[in-house]
């Protein structure tokens, strides 16, 4: 997608992190951003620093994706860009991950992007002229890292969903990028707060150590995620230039590169 001036962009869990990253960067080149949230201030935060529009959606929820498509295309006519951003972070192993760590993690994780597919994709492919999806993967999707089990299973589970979507988009003119950063300065650590009560309280676990001084800038990303999508790139990875970053060792590094160099472009 080459020009985004005066396009239309949707991005979920844009009221933070990556989402709100891409929202000033989508907005810096000219495009009309909905800001979508499950916390509706913050969309409204972010929508007003951008000259957006804000939305409230759970995206867990199929009929609640389906409701923010209906008022876009509603209001907009057309949607350009889609951005399944929305996500959850669980830690644990696979010994302490409980069944409603599991299905919280995949009901946002997993189907968040599916719902956005389903409610926006059979308009978008209708419309004249291009369009884009980016969906919100991890290095965690191309290399799993222990501690990480359901978090790891959904970003792979995106990271194919994304490849078949690119390979079977094509023919509509909608290009497809899957984002697989290392570690970015969000609050995706603190999503227990919009934890719903159907999959109950999170359980101690085992600690994970992460240095936010050394992760990502999520303005720096959007910006890449922005370039990517205007060379229709696939694979969109991205780690923090701090030499001592725990959070992304060496090896897993290693492992990224060898499994994106066996990718097709």
């Amino acid at each position: 997608m080459k020009d985004f001036h005066g396009k239309v962009a949707v991005i979920t869990g844009g009221g933070s992190g990556i989402g709100r990253g891409m929202a000033r960067a989508f907005a810096a080149e000219g495009m009309k951003v909905v800001v979508a949230d499950i916390e509706l201030d913050a969309a409204e935060s972010v929508a007003n620093e951008i000259n957006g529009v804000a939305a409230h959606v759970d995206t867990s929820s199929y009929e609640s994706v389906q409701q923010l498509a209906d008022k876009v295309f509603d209001t907009f006519g057309a949607v350009h860009l889609l951005c399944n951003n929305a996500g959850v972070g669980t830690v644990g192993g696979v010994l302490s991950t409980t069944i409603d760590d599991w299905r919280w993690t995949i009901s946002v994780n997993v189907f968040g992007p599916i719902h956005g597919v389903l409610a926006f994709l059979p308009r978008m492919k209708d419309q004249p002229g291009e369009a884009h999806i980016v969906n919100t993967g991890s290095i965690s999707g191309l290399a799993p890292v222990s501690q990480l089990a359901a978090y790891s299973t959904s970003k792979f589970a995106v990271v194919a969903l994304s490849e078949v979507m690119r390979e079977e988009l094509a023919q509509f003119g909608i290009g497809v990028t899957v984002v697989c950063p290392g570690t970015v300065r969000t609050r995706i650590l603190e999503a227990d707060r919009n934890r719903p009560a159907q999959f109950g309280r999170s359980e101690p676990k085992e600690k994970r150590e992460t240095s936010m001084s050394e992760a990502i800038d999520p303005d720096d990303l959007g910006k890449s995620i922005a370039s990517a999508v205007r060379r229709n790139d696939l694979y969109l990875t991205a780690f923090s230039s701090a030499a001592n970053n725990q959070a992304m060792p060496a090896m897993v590094r290693e492992r990224c590169a060898a499994v994106l160099s066996a990718l097709p472009a």
